[in-house]
């Protein structure tokens, strides 16, 4: 399984769908950085910790830009037949399946939050980082580790819709208007009272304020459980469907 998951992410690295994301986070992120100055959500002094603060802030709409390409990346494994081929090598659909998904679900968190870091960084080259005395390495560990796990939940919901589909252009379809209704719903719930404080998205920006050790534990816990769930529910889903 390792071979075959070094072999997944190598191939996805050398993939022009991944230079593409990779290449847009960058070039993006840097604008942003400067652009998000001026949406100072937390009153923090002007530098690299406000930027990638705001970045982060920002993830709802960043999880939109970036969801197209690992949908891409996942039905385009169906449609040139790469995971046939593999299964037909010998190998158990459970370590195919496995492997697809943790190297489209790795490359694409990286890249997420490389988006952010680049633009934290460009303005920490002409402003300084300027953290607040408060923030230390472990306040940061903490949100970046719960970001993380979110991410990968997060974007899991596009591996369910790859196997459901096998098919392009209807992932990329309806996984960027899943995360596009979930966003609009983030904005909706506020102003009508709805539910929304467990909401995954939410809880990106929650953890950003309220990163108390508790905090940290429930939130990392229920990323982990959905993205166990919703990695479960699609293997079941893959294991049965014809390959063709």
């Amino acid at each position: 399984m390792k071979k075959l998951l070094k072999m997944e992410i190598y191939e996805a690295t050398h993939n022009n769908i991944y230079l593409l994301m990779i290449g847009i986070a960058i070039v993006y992120g840097v604008y942003s950085g400067y652009g998000n100055l001026e949406d100072n959500y937390y009153n923090l002094t002007l530098g690299g910790y406000e930027a990638l603060i705001a970045m982060l802030h920002d993830a709802p709409g960043t999880c939109m830009l970036i969801s197209a390409f690992p949908a891409l990346l996942i039905g385009k494994s169906f449609s040139n037949r790469t995971l046939i081929t593999k299964v037909a090598s010998g190998n158990s659909r459970g370590i195919v399946f496995f492997t697809k998904a943790a190297s489209i679900l790795i490359i694409t968190t990286v890249a997420i939050l490389i988006y952010s870091f680049s633009g934290a960084f460009a303005v920490t080259i002409k402003y300084g980082f300027n953290a607040p005395s408060g923030v230390n390495v472990i306040t940061l560990m903490k949100i970046l580790i719960c970001t993380t796990l979110l991410y990968l939940s997060i974007f899991s919901v596009i591996i369910l819709f790859g196997v459901i589909f096998r098919d392009n252009l209807k992932t990329i379809i309806v996984s960027v208007i899943t995360i596009l209704m979930n966003a609009i719903y983030l904005f909706v719930a506020r102003s009508m009272n709805l539910p929304l404080y467990r909401h995954p998205m939410n809880l990106l920006r929650v953890i950003l304020n309220n990163n108390s050790t508790f905090e940290f534990i429930s939130f990392s816990l229920e990323g982990i459980i959905l993205l166990g769930f919703i990695l479960m529910l699609s293997y079941n889903i893959f294991r049965k469907c014809e390959l063709k």
